[in-house]
């Protein structure tokens, strides 16, 4: 089993990755978080989750461990495929995701393509059931008390979509030497309306 590539990007795209490790090259599904984070390098180390059925063999690549054992958590959850759990770490970010389960408010899963009121409620009962454990893997990062998390959530509820969010308040982090929330929010609103 495959749990871990390090190695040059061959090619990158938003829902994949080719990376040349030693002279062979494995595909990787990757959600767009990961990708975001790629764009640009030329090498990458990712954590693989090898989803291996009769009929196929797939690696799924996370820059992060937390979004592999996030992943691994939603393929758990009876219905959830590969690429639905995929496009749920797409759609919206761990700080939203972990907040929604806590307030077992099934709205911000709603953003997700493909997740109907049905399936949103499903998701937030069943992770809900393992939201001590989903707690501990999130311990490591800042419950969106940092200034970055704050910015984006501020942006995401003033009705901007979470990826563009993200990538404003990331130039304006790179644009300002100041790494207040307020001055984040300033620099990325003035990206935005560019």
């Amino acid at each position: 089993m495959i749990a871990k590539l390090r190695g040059k990007i061959e090619d990158l795209k938003p829902t994949e990755v080719l990376i040349d490790v030693g002279g062979v090259g494995y595909q990787c599904s990757i959600p767009f978080s990961t990708y975001e984070k790629l764009q640009g390098e030329r090498e990458a180390t990712l954590f693989v989750h090898t989803y291996h059925r009769e009929d196929q063999l797939r690696l799924f690549g996370f820059f992060t461990q937390l979004e592999k054992n996030l992943f691994m958590m939603l393929l758990g959850i009876s219905g959830i495929g590969p690429a639905m759990s995929l496009s749920i770490l797409s759609g919206i970010s761990i700080d939203v995701l972990v907040k929604a389960i806590k307030a077992n408010d099934p709205g911000a899963l709603l953003r997700v393509p493909g997740v109907g009121k049905a399936k949103a409620e499903k998701l937030v009962f069943e992770l809900g059931r393992k939201a001590k454990k989903i707690e501990a893997l999130v311990r490591e990062i800042p419950e969106s008390a940092s200034p970055r998390g704050e910015a984006i959530e501020a942006l995401v509820s003033l009705g901007f979509d979470e990826s563009r969010a993200s990538r404003a308040v990331e130039a304006a982090m790179k644009e300002s030497a100041s790494g207040e929330t307020e001055h984040l929010l300033k620099t990325a609103l003035k990206l935005l309306a560019q």
